[in-house]
């Protein structure tokens, strides 16, 4: 159970559109699980970094359960709709807190919007909670940098304001939580 068997990091980060009125993150993301890359650069994959951000700071305290059908999953594609507004490529695995371990299993990156799917067949692996805290809260720091060196965001809509604002409420109160 060595401290390197779950590493995730942002490789490069940019955003879609114009700076100002896109509202997520997206790039390119290293997730090495016990030696299996999951995902990295070269692989033609690009992913919404902060809403990941997000909903891997979630499971800090919470059990997340690996269910494709029914849940949005940890590692988001996005698909260019807003803040975690439901597009089925994204990566999902089961989280599961046991004392001062967290065990990581039940892998499956989601390829296309069929639901087409890779499964990482026994793939399972027990992390110390504070080396699985301190990845996450490395990759949720590193994606909120582009946001902090970036303008000020130009939200015409109310709804999307309204979500913008309670995602960055979030997001804020578990990275200070956890950091």
């Amino acid at each position: 159970m060595g401290p390197q068997n779950f590493i995730i990091n942002i490789e490069n980060q940019k955003w879609l559109f114009n700076e100002q009125e896109d509202l997520c993150s997206h790039g390119e993301i290293y997730l090495n699980v016990d030696g299996t890359i999951i995902t990295q650069t070269g692989m033609d994959e690009e992913w919404g970094i902060s809403e990941s951000a997000l909903a891997l700071l979630r499971t800090l305290d919470k059990e997340y359960i690996c269910d494709i059908e029914n849940e949005e999953g940890l590692i988001l594609h996005g698909c260019g709709t807003m803040l975690m507004l439901g597009c089925p490529i994204s990566i999902h695995w089961t989280i599961n807190h046991i004392g001062e371990n967290v065990v990581l299993k039940d892998f499956v990156k989601v390829i296309s919007t069929d639901q087409k799917a890779i499964y990482y067949e026994g793939l399972h692996i027990e992390v110390n909670e504070n080396e699985y805290r301190k990845q996450i809260v490395s990759f949720a720091l590193q994606a909120k940098e582009l946001f902090n060196k970036s303008s000020e965001k130009i939200i015409s809509n109310e709804f999307e304001r309204s979500m913008y604002t309670d995602f960055w409420t979030e997001y804020n109160h578990l990275l200070n939580k956890y950091k």
